[in-house]
């Protein structure tokens, strides 16, 4: 049982004020009360002292059975304890309770109960309605609630002007689609749902359905966060609570819409698809041919360096006989120049052959490979000199390899034939230092010194105009001279890259 309160009927009895009771004058009232479509019942002291007309036929009462009488006689037990705390409290409220009629028979009913002054006395004026029927269609909706709730497709009941009355939990998912919260769609329009392109057609629809001419479904579009909602839209009228209303089941058919256009994409994709195959063949068969060019291509590459590496050695080997055969010993340095710069040559084709396809050479290796030569070749009883070297493991590119490999030949070189005269004993030191991108060669000498090699206007000896040359094919390099009473140092800095170099930049201190 569930009661709230209720305002008195218009025209029938003034709003209680101030603590004061509305008043009836009797004459007015009994006529107001036999043309009424409700039971109109006064009760004094919890008897009654009127019934109407309308009561008595409803409840197949008569007079004499109901004047001077209780009303909870004609209250079931459980509603009873209710109703007697009504009557005691005597206020405004609407109540619902089950009862009986005359012959006993069960029937809903719903009160509404006021306090008025009734030929000069205090009483309750109790306005009951038999809503049998009504609850009895919404025990029987009650019953279909959770089949509704339970069905896939969005449900909607609509009144006479496309209010929502009824929303299963789909079509209250769809709702929230479009308003962005769970909060329920009851009491708002069915067209703020739908794109407004389609408002005019589906009220058409809709109203068609409501003469009586069509009926059937249509085609819309919902709103939605995201893309607009395909959406089959069927009605029928129905009966909803003793009027006419429409039932709408939405339908979102988005996705068979979706797998329809994939279906006529699918087909496209197929004929695309049989022609990239036949593509695929052709470049199949010319991607063998290219790699035969390049298996052919390779192996002739390996086989000039080879050759060239060859060449280079047996140049060398040449000189050394040269070498000799001299009788000029001044002279014999100059061709021991040209044979190390030959075998820092031999050495990097030797590195490149043994590496196979990589184009890459371990700069580390070739460098301490190189100074161990360069050792060698001067090592004599005058030659008290001694080279170490040290260098981080890193590889690069045969071009870079070559011009680091010339430099260090030069400068070694340079350092055994100036730094230290008359068979002074002496250090020379190769340092290679890498720092992410960043290199850095270190060619240091503990010798006599000797200024301004690097000058423009000195008489550079041919191997410092080389290492000149040969730090601008290095890209942001710089050279870095110093000389002092404890020897020469050479800095060469730069970037390991295949890009064009940068000339370089001379510094001395």
């Amino acid at each position: 049982m569930k009661s709230k309160t209720h305002p008195p009927a218009k025209g029938i009895i003034k709003k209680k004020e101030r603590g004061d009771t509305a008043s009836l004058p009797s004459d007015i009232f009994k006529a107001a009360a036999d043309i009424s479509d409700a039971g109109i019942v006064i009760v004094h002291q919890d008897k009654v002292i009127y019934a109407n007309t309308r009561f008595l036929t409803s409840f197949r009462l008569n007079m004499k059975d109901v004047i001077g009488t209780n009303l909870l006689r004609f209250v079931q037990a459980k509603d009873q304890p209710v109703a007697k705390k009504e009557q005691e409290r005597n206020r405004n409220i609407v109540y619902e309770l089950k009862g009986y009629r005359g012959d006993r028979e069960p029937v809903d009913l719903e009160v509404s109960a006021t306090p008025v002054l009734y030929e000069k006395k205090v009483c309750r004026l109790l306005l009951i309605r038999d809503i049998t029927t009504r609850k009895s269609v919404e025990n029987h909706f009650r019953s279909y609630s959770g089949l509704l709730n339970s069905l896939p497709q969005a449900i909607y009941v609509l009144s006479s002007n496309g209010d929502i009355l009824f929303s299963n939990n789909n079509g209250t998912k769809m709702a929230a689609s479009v308003t962005k919260d769970n909060t329920s769609p009851l009491g708002t329009s069915l067209m703020d749902y739908i794109m407004p392109e389609y408002q005019n057609t589906t009220k058409l629809f809709l109203a068609e359905l409501k003469s009586g001419v069509g009926a059937g479904s249509r085609f819309v579009k919902f709103k939605s966060m995201g893309e607009p909602r395909s959406i089959e839209m069927s009605a029928v009228s129905v009966e909803w609570e003793g009027g006419k209303a429409t039932m709408v089941v939405c339908e979102d058919v988005s996705l068979e819409e979706q797998m329809e256009k994939s279906e006529i994409a699918k087909q496209a994709m197929l004929s695309v698809n049989e022609h990239l195959q036949w593509e695929i063949e052709k470049h199949a068969e010319l991607q063998d041919r290219l790699k035969k060019m390049v298996e052919e291509k390779e192996w002739l590459l390996k086989e000039v360096n080879h050759r060239v590496k060859n060449n280079l050695q047996i140049l060398t080997s040449i000189l050394n006989l040269q070498i000799n055969q001299m009788k000029d010993n001044k002279l014999v340095p100059v061709i021991r120049e040209f044979q190390n710069r030959f075998f820092a040559l031999t050495s990097i084709y030797s590195s490149l052959y043994r590496r196979g396809e990589s184009e890459e050479i371990d700069l580390s290796k070739y460098l301490r490979d190189l100074a161990h030569s360069l050792s060698v070749s001067y090592a004599g009883p005058e030659n008290k000199i001694t080279i170490a070297c040290s260098a981080d493991s890193m590889f690069v590119e045969y071009d870079d390899a070559i011009t680091f490999g010339l430099i260090v030949n030069e400068l070694i070189s340079n350092s055994i034939k100036y730094a230290f005269p008359n068979g002074r004993k002496g250090l020379i030191e190769v340092k290679l230092k890498k720092k992410a991108d960043q290199v850095s060669l270190i060619v240091a000498d503990n010798g006599i010194g000797k200024k301004d090699l690097l000058k423009p206007d000195s008489n550079n000896t041919l191997g410092l105009q080389l290492v000149e040359s040969l730090v601008t094919q290095l890209k942001d390099s710089q050279i870095i001279e110093t000389i002092s009473n404890k020897g020469t140092r050479y800095e060469i800095t730069c970037t390991l890259s295949s890009k064009v170099p940068e000339k370089a930049v001379l510094f001395k201190t």
